[in-house]
């Protein structure tokens, strides 16, 4: 798993300034997109955590892209135009932690060349192609084994030429010493030099393998020539590769498991694995540090792994947390406050349910009468109540619960991660998710958000269940690394790099998408006259109650969600017993566009008409 990457951008791009104008070379736009930027997601993609981009030649246009996208560092080269490519890359190291990726700012190339140079077994690594005839290539020269022995312009140079360099290497943290302490001592004889001799250096001592890819579709663009052949040619084909691989898009609008992006999909086709070896436990001890962040800090809060639904976090909750001497109240305004409810006596709690309504705001006067008596010690909710989409107050519920001396149990799994929330600050002690909502992972995972105050209490309590015992689970797990029981380890893959997209996208913007969404549903329902059940002041804008169509012939929810399946949505019935309603959520990977053809979908069903 190769978690960095440095790209070379310092350059002067002098053989396109009539192209560049004050651009440097990583901003020429092919589809409409910088060629760098583009390099970038394909980077983010393929599960890079840290970006450093060498900068020189007008470097703010790279501080600015910095900002657009958080994994970016930028170094600066301050003699970029007396150095060569080595003299950037030597800036950089400082930055550089581990294996990572080596690019160029001015490569167009298949995103397979990345995925072909992290699933080999090789250390260090240069991709190759085939004959390209670009009039500008770099050739190289291998011995038996694969390793670069030479390379050259001139292939006459060569004894035999095994491939044409990319500019994409994968590179260990020891190589990359190697290659500035050789361009250490050669800094006076050879002061623009390049990385690529670097690496021949290198080699010869400490090889560095080529891995060649015949047909594959790359283009380095130095020149007004090598662009038109980017844009006429290369590009298109680079697209259509890449296209070919794209998975069938379904939007998912039933309220989870959510729709994913490609990346998260192909994060979980890794090499199989033990779960036990110490690379895995590093994956998932950054899941957890990852996940804690996004809800407050180490230092106060710990977040638990299981392997399970979002069901089975609350059970862990509430089996594991709620002391026989105790008494927990249950906020019931949906279906799954109900479910909690319901653990709680298969578990033979002492307990009480707050009765609320499932579609109007809960009265925190009255629940605050019901609990300052003192006979509780627990409170359990659902922050969102997906039954309906209205959303609970509970960080006013979380801040009188700690004023009263109440331990609080929330179930978040379809609030975190569309909702900013601060653990500690809005006075929730144990908090579970699932990484099938809104962190837009693949289902298989849980995870209990812990207050790590009151988790030490649990020390000593006699446990409820084995699997689920969630002090055992945590103690284990910080004791070894592992969790207790097999994890399931393709999930957690997809959830780490459903995390890294979502510290890009960042949580208050991914809800400012999910509200567009949300916006456009709201347009069509007025449009077509149907009712929802969860007033608009209330709604958690996440998912929607929606009445169905009262007396209009023809309608019927199975036919409804088949002609959707059709058009490639999927749609979820209505959970409350008594009032006919579907629901439509807007969660996951979807965009308002998409959002917008299913309303007009939902405008051509002859039921659906005013």
């Amino acid at each position: 798993m190769i978690k960095e990457a440095v790209i070379l951008a310092a350059g002067l791009g002098s053989r396109l300034q009539g192209t560049l104008s004050e651009r440097p070379k990583g901003f020429l736009e092919l589809g409409g997109e910088a060629i760098v930027e583009s390099s970038i997601k394909k980077l983010l993609a393929s599960g890079v955590e840290k970006i450093i981009i060498g900068t020189g030649h007008h470097k703010k246009w790279y501080e600015e892209l910095a900002q657009k996208y958080s994994a970016i560092v930028t170094v600066e080269n301050p003699d970029y135009a007396t150095t060569g490519s080595m003299g950037t890359l030597e800036v950089c190291a400082s930055q550089v932690t581990g294996d990572f990726f080596l690019l160029e700012s001015d490569l167009i190339y298949d995103s397979i060349g990345l995925h072909v140079l992290s699933q080999d077994y090789r250390k260090d690594l240069i991709l190759a192609s085939g004959k390209t005839e670009s009039g500008d290539e770099v050739y190289l020269q291998t011995n038996e084994q694969e390793h670069l022995t030479q390379l050259s312009k001139d292939r006459n140079d060569l004894t035999n030429v095994y491939g044409e360099l990319v500019g994409i290497s994968k590179l260990t943290l020891q190589t990359l010493q190697l290659m500035c302490k050789h361009a250490q001592k050669l800094k006076i004889e050879k002061p623009k030099m390049e990385y690529e001799h670097a690496m021949v250096a290198v080699s010869q001592r400490s090889p560095i393998s080529v891995r060649k890819l015949e047909y594959y579709d790359w283009r380095e663009i130095d020149d007004e020539s090598h662009y038109n052949l980017a844009l006429h040619e290369i590009y298109p084909k680079i697209v259509e590769r890449e296209n070919q691989r794209a998975i069938r898009r379904e939007v998912l609008l039933n309220p989870g498991p959510a729709t994913t992006t490609d990346s998260v999909k192909y994060a979980q086709l890794v090499p199989d694995i033990c779960p036990r070896e110490t690379e895995f436990g590093e994956v998932m001890r950054w899941i957890v540090d990852e996940l804690t962040d996004f809800v407050g800090n180490k230092e106060s809060v710990a977040t638990v792994l299981f392997a399970g639904s979002g069901t089975l976090a609350d059970e862990v909750m509430i089996s594991s947390i709620v002391p026989d001497d105790g008494k927990l109240l249950v906020i019931d305004n949906g279906s799954y406050g109900a479910r909690m409810a319901k653990m709680a006596d298969v578990y033979h709690l002492q307990f009480d349910v707050f009765k609320s309504s499932t579609y109007e705001p809960l009265d925190l006067k009255a629940l605050r009468k019901q609990l300052v008596d003192g006979k509780y010690t627990h409170l359990a909710a659902v922050y969102h109540e997906t039954t309906t989409g209205l959303l609970n107050p509970i960080p006013e519920i979380g801040r009188m619960c700690k004023e009263l001396g109440i331990v609080t149990i929330i179930d978040a799994v379809s609030a975190f991660a569309a909702i900013p929330i601060d653990m500690i600050g809005d006075g929730i002690d144990f908090m579970a998710s699932t990484s099938n909502k809104n962190i837009q992972g693949m289902a298989g995972a849980c995870f209990i958000f812990c207050n790590k105050e009151e988790l030490k209490k649990l020390k000593g309590r006699p446990m409820r269940t084995y699997y689920m015992d969630l002090y055992d689970q945590y103690t284990n797990f910080e004791k070894t690394g592992q969790t207790r029981f097999t994890p399931p380890v393709q999930t957690l893959y997809s959830l780490r790099q459903a995390i890294l997209e979502t510290k890009q996208e960042t949580i208050e913007q991914r809800y400012n998408r999910y509200s567009m969404c949300w916006n456009e549903l709201m347009a069509g329902v007025e449009d077509l006259g149907l009712k929802i059940l969860v007033k608009k002041e209330h709604q958690s804008k996440l998912i929607t109650a929606i009445f169905e169509p009262d007396g209009k012939t023809g309608y019927d929810f199975n036919l409804f969600h088949d002609a959707a399946r059709e058009q490639g949505f999927t749609i979820y019935p209505g959970k409350l017993g008594d009032l006919n309603t579907f629901r439509i959520a807007n969660i996951g990977d979807i965009q308002p566009t998409e959002m917008r053809r299913f309303v007009s979908f939902m405008k051509t069903l002859p039921y659906f008409n005013k």
